[in-house]
């Protein structure tokens, strides 16, 4: 009995969550960040990949920045309200109901930043770089809810610079690419079922406070960009990029709090202090836009992007010792997004932008978590760019997104019980940019 609690109460604490389990907060799909460009924003990200007229197709399509008459830089502030509740209960192994509250919004609201910049070297060549964040989640369940012994806080960060060069072949082409340095960084927690672990390990019934588990961790991967951009005339254009996988080897450390009458017995849990690793890959992504002028007012754009998420099918976590301690399934799925937009022009100073966008989420009903209540999204969209100067822009944009209703049943661990339930969620997102020109 202690080598089955040993296990799952590890694969709960580690393999649900070493760096990995991000919830809603990222809400790309899984968890992704698009939120990179205000201006973006405002179409809904359509026509990212194809737009190519300021300084985050650094970011969208390298090759694009072939396309730029000026050099830029541009920086992005974008707030990101998630609304995530839940509804249901937690079947209590040891008989009826865990005790808790309903938490309200579980995941926090946070601000995240993106700087860009593109360079004319020559009539052929540009040199750009791009400072994102594109992946990342904040949540946070109050100590009291039902389903602590899923997930208790998550707070996964990853930053990404990425030089890129592109290069005009003629007129109607142009190719591009770089390096990507991603640092991916996360602290998971969880609280533990005491009296339940207690019960399978002693056989007696001792009524104990909860314990709680922490695990924490960080690695540094290299991925690449490749993309081109293909100029029709001064009107239409169209863009694909590629952006790899990134390989991460996560090394923290797991702790662990328990009450006093378990603490003689953590090493034989597998609940003692200790170092441990998880492999973790960022999937790869392929992106196709296109732009067009309709005449001096009006654009239209859109893009497609499938995401490989289902490279994240198990989470596997070795302890220091070298010992296999979880494999954990997720079974997440490739998914799609796609955006469509439209900007009018009334002045020289002003440009009005909208967009709609629908973003699969590669988590199903049969493998929703705690840590990842992700469903389908849908994304409307508007934007305004004002032109300062003519050196000068500023950019502001809203979105909200509604969100499909997901249904979830997770044990975690056979301490933990079973959430059953349901989650609805929304998210509202502010974006600010400025574009200088020199």
């Amino acid at each position: 009995m202690m080598g089955k609690i040993r296990f799952a109460t590890c694969a709960s604490v580690l393999g649900l969550g070493v760096a990995l389990s991000a919830s809603g907060a990222a809400y790309a799909s899984g968890i992704a960040l698009r939120e990179q460009s205000a201006e973006g924003l405002g179409n809904a990200y359509a026509g990212e990949t194809a737009k190519a007229y300021d300084a985050s197709t650094a970011y969208y399509n390298p090759a694009g920045m072939s396309n730029l008459p000026d050099n830029e830089i541009s920086g992005d502030a974008t707030w990101i309200a998630p609304h995530v509740s839940y509804s249901g209960s937690n079947s209590n192994p040891l008989g009826g109901t865990v005790s808790g509250d309903q938490p309200g919004n579980a995941v926090k609201a946070a601000a995240i930043g993106s700087v860009f910049a593109a360079y004319r070297l020559n009539a052929r060549w540009n040199v750009g770089m791009a400072v994102t964040t594109p992946y990342g989640m904040r949540s946070e369940y109050d100590a009291g809810w039902v389903g602590r012994y899923q997930a208790m806080h998550s707070d996964v960060t990853d930053v990404e610079f990425s030089p890129v060069l592109s290069y005009k072949i003629d007129d109607h082409w142009s190719v591009g690419g770089g390096p990507r340095i991603d640092y991916f960084t996360a602290k998971l927690g969880q609280g533990i079922n005491s009296t339940a672990v207690a019960y399978g390990a002693l056989h007696t019934l001792l009524p104990l406070q909860d314990g709680s588990a922490n695990i924490s961790g960080d690695d540094t991967g290299l991925g690449y960009v490749v993309s081109a951009l293909y100029k029709y005339d001064n009107d239409t254009r169209a863009g694909i990029s590629y952006r790899s996988r990134v390989f991460h080897k996560l090394d923290g450390n797991a702790q662990y709090s328990l009450p006093g009458a378990l603490t003689p017995y953590a090493s034989a849990l597998g609940m003692s202090n200790q170092g441990a690793t998880a492999k973790f890959t960022t999937p790869d992504s392929l992106n196709v836009g296109l732009y067009h002028d309709i005449n001096s007012q009006w654009a239209v754009m859109s893009d497609l992007s499938w995401t490989h998420w289902s490279v994240l099918q198990n989470l596997n976590v070795v302890g220091d010792n070298g010992s296999a301690i979880s494999s954990t399934p997720e079974n997440w799925r490739d998914t799609y997004f796609i955006s469509l937009g439209a900007s009018y022009k009334p002045s020289d100073k002003w440009v009005l932008h909208t967009g709609v966008a629908y973003d699969q989420s590669p988590v199903t009903d049969a493998n929703r978590t705690a840590r990842i209540p992700d469903t389908n999204r849908y994304y409307t969209s508007l934007g305004v760019t004002y032109n300062v100067l003519p050196n000068v822009s500023l950019d502001l944009a809203y979105a909200h997104l509604f969100a499909d209703k997901g249904s979830i049943t997770q044990e975690a661990n056979s301490a933990a019980g079973v959430l059953s339930g349901s989650y609805d969620n929304s998210v509202d997102i502010v974006s600010t940019g400025i574009t200088l020109k020199f």
